[in-house]
């Protein structure tokens, strides 16, 4: 990395966060993490070439399949929003679908001056909808630096 590209910190604080998140969640409320992709995401630029002064962030995704149980998903999101509130982050409810049964809270830190964001998707039991929990996180813009 360039000295002015952060990637290789927000690499290492986005993968932190999401084990720090996923810790929240009792182990008996889990019954498997489906996925975590954790790359570098680049932004647009006006040339063709891959810059070291081109847009870029860190996005970490899990997705956890929790246990069948009536309240699981919505037990694990309250436990991780109150340790998000605990820890400083803001929380502002972000959207709704499935008829209101799907949920996706966000919520916003500023750490080492830098604002972080942190989406928390989650469901309300219902019979037809498997008690999920998906975590997105993305860093705060940095530069390319000489990530290919």
């Amino acid at each position: 990395m360039s000295a002015d590209s952060r990637l290789d910190e927000y690499q290492a604080e986005a993968e932190r966060l999401v084990e720090e998140v996923t810790q929240e969640i009792p182990d008996d409320l889990i019954d498997e993490v489906v996925i975590t992709e954790s790359e570098a995401r680049y932004g647009e630029t006006e040339s063709a070439e891959e810059l070291p002064s081109d847009p870029a962030h860190w996005q970490v995704y899990r997705a956890i399949n929790l246990v069948s149980e009536d309240g699981a998903s919505a037990d694990a999101a309250a436990r991780i929003s109150r340790m998000l509130a605990d820890d400083g982050w803001a929380e502002s409810r972000v959207r709704e679908t499935e008829d209101g049964r799907r949920i996706a809270d966000g919520f916003r830190t500023t750490i080492d001056g830098g604002e972080w964001y942190l989406e928390l998707t989650w469901v309300k039991s219902a019979p037809e909808l498997a008690e999920t929990i998906e975590v997105t996180i993305v860093s705060p813009p940095t530069v390319r630096g000489d990530a290919g």
